[in-house]
């Protein structure tokens, strides 16, 4: 079997047609957000993935019956509405199954929404799909043009073509000689500018932020910091607040639906967070449980009042501690009973020094 090659044209097609790269990384995301939760005890008519597809594209569908099967089907709302302004009725299509069929929401059928506005993850997807891809086309062709280490003009279509060949020998490594005046007459080169070293530098630092944030939107921890020191924990923590609200509705929005289609049509589904969702959320508890406790396991004090007595404050109240502390009085009495002595000692010794002399 023959190795199949890759063209670089039909792979520089990601990134220069843009209605074909937009599609390839909306089509990538939802691949990945297929593991954001994990379902238990579906009915087999009921593919995971299908329903999540159905919830995080469309925003909303409904659990029904059909032929005495459980299945998931997605459609419009119709009908008349309640008092907060929600639809009772819910209008579905299935050529598969022949099936044309209003339903009435919370009688035959449970609606489940993606979130609460219904807007599912296309929106967010759609919105950051197009700011890195025009970063990253700014990157590419930045990049390109930063191989320029000169430019070249020629007056005339001659001194051009003899510019072309020139440049083409080089690059295929060939030597090459010049061998009119005129080509040196005519053609000119000037230095490009220098800008691109900085402009890479912006448009990493661009696309690294737009990274951070689309992930962050999708619940996933990504520090965009843009320090070029080491992070402290407070700095990678900072940002985990912002990562739980959506993903957080988007869970609500699932566990109610199941369990109101547990209670209709009597089966035993669960939902749950997987993969990295799920170590972010657990990750999450123990920060909160760690500010919710000391160091030493025991609950902080909501309401503990300041110490604002003096701490070296005098006192006249006997202690039973003892006191190490040297009497001053004692020091007073102990230096004049050392000067004596020492007076006893010069005087023994003049004694002795007369003693020798009057020998002498």
């Amino acid at each position: 079997m023959s190795k199949k090659f890759y063209k670089y044209e039909q792979a520089q097609r990601y990134i220069k047609d843009k209605d074909l790269a937009i599609t390839s990384f909306i089509q990538q995301t939802l691949s990945k957000t297929q593991q954001i939760f994990r379902y238990e005890n579906l009915p087999s008519s009921i593919p995971e993935n299908e329903l999540e597809n159905i919830l995080q594209t469309k925003g909303h569908g409904i659990f029904a019956r059909h032929n005495d099967k459980l299945y998931v089907f997605t459609g419009s709302f119709s009908g008349e509405v309640d008092e907060y302004n929600r639809p009772k009725e819910y209008i579905i299509v299935n050529t598969a199954l022949n099936l044309s069929k209003t339903f009435t929401l919370n009688e035959d059928s449970i609606l489940i929404r993606n979130d609460y506005q219904k807007l599912g993850l296309l929106p967010i997807i759609q919105k950051y799909g197009v700011l890195l891809l025009d970063s990253e086309l700014s990157l590419n062709t930045t990049a390109i043009l930063s191989r320029l280490t000169m430019l070249i003009s020629a007056p005339d279509d001659k001194t051009k073509a003899s510019a072309e060949v020139f440049i083409n020998k080089i690059l295929n490594g060939d030597f090459s000689v010049i061998a009119e005046n005129g080509f040196f007459e005519g053609v000119k080169i000037q230095a490009p500018s220098t800008f691109s070293s900085n402009t890479i530098k912006q448009l990493v630092e661009l696309i690294q932020y737009l990274k951070a944030s689309f992930l962050n939107e999708l619940g996933l921890q990504a520090n965009y910091n843009m320090k070029r020191e080491k992070l402290i924990v407070d700095e990678v923590g900072m940002n985990m607040d912002a990562l739980l609200p959506f993903i957080d509705n988007m869970f609500q929005e699932r566990q109610q639906a199941i369990k109101e289609v547990n209670e209709m049509f009597g089966t035993d589904i669960s939902v749950d967070f997987s993969s990295a969702w799920k170590n972010t959320h657990e990750h999450a508890e123990k920060e909160l449980l760690m500010v919710n406790t000391n160091v030493v396991g025991e609950p902080i004090e909501e309401h503990q009042e300041p110490n604002n007595e003096p701490i070296n404050e005098p006192s006249d109240e006997p202690s039973d501690e003892p006191n190490n502390e040297p009497d001053n009085e004692q020091e007073e009495t102990e230096e004049p009973t050392e000067e004596p002595q020492e007076t006893e000692e010069t005087e023994e010794v003049e004694d002795e020094e007369s003693k020798r002399n009057n020998n002498t």
